[in-house]
């Protein structure tokens, strides 16, 4: 599995995308689960708001041509017919997460990410546009009936879960500029 996103990642073999993402799938339907806090999830019925990615640096996205993070995300948004909206930014390069120890992760998180102001403004026009004047969203295969008053919740989603430095500052950003109650639950490809 670590050489098939290797070769996607870094190698640019774009074909192995579907497969990437259809492996999420079965994670995505447990974790979709556990956020609604029920047995089931119906179809059309997620208990997602939005779905945001962890963005890469101008400089890694230049090298690669893409943000695998953001491609999974669209893939998944596709499938569940949800948002797919980006939130953050990075705000400097960071050099590679893979050759550093999980302290210098830790450290090197500071202040890496900050809210993308564009993407939080195109999020909460849509996020209005779904609610009534009751102060509910209409009934619709992405809402459901949860009221506005409820937190917002947001599936972050990264490649590879290492050490969650990277999930747990994108989460305090997403927490901080957010508007109203927010719950972040994060999914990943895969954990090294």
């Amino acid at each position: 599995m670590r050489d098939w996103l290797a070769l996607y990642k870094y190698r640019g073999l774009e074909r192995l995308e579907p497969l990437l993402a259809e492996m999420l799938y079965l994670p995505y339907y447990e974790l979709s689960r556990l956020a609604a806090g029920s047995g089931t999830v119906s179809p059309g019925c997620e208990p997602w708001d939005l779905i945001t990615y962890v963005p890469v640096s101008g400089e890694r996205a230049q090298e690669r041509g893409f943000n695998q993070a953001e491609r999974l995300a669209a893939v998944l948004g596709g499938r569940f017919n949800l948002p797919v909206q980006a939130l953050l930014v990075r705000t400097r390069h960071s050099g590679k997460q893979s050759l550093k120890t999980r302290r210098e992760r830790m450290i090197d998180m500071h202040s890496l990410f900050a809210p993308d102001e564009a993407g939080w403004a195109a999020w909460e026009e849509q996020y209005h546009q779904r609610i009534n004047p009751a102060g509910k969203r209409y009934k619709d295969n992405q809402s459901g009936d949860r009221s506005i008053y409820s937190s917002v919740r947001i599936l972050l989603v990264d490649d590879i879960y290492t050490t969650g430095s990277t999930i747990q500052a994108c989460s305090e950003v997403l927490t901080q500029r957010s508007q109203s109650a927010c719950e972040i639950y994060s999914l990943t490809w895969s954990r090294s």
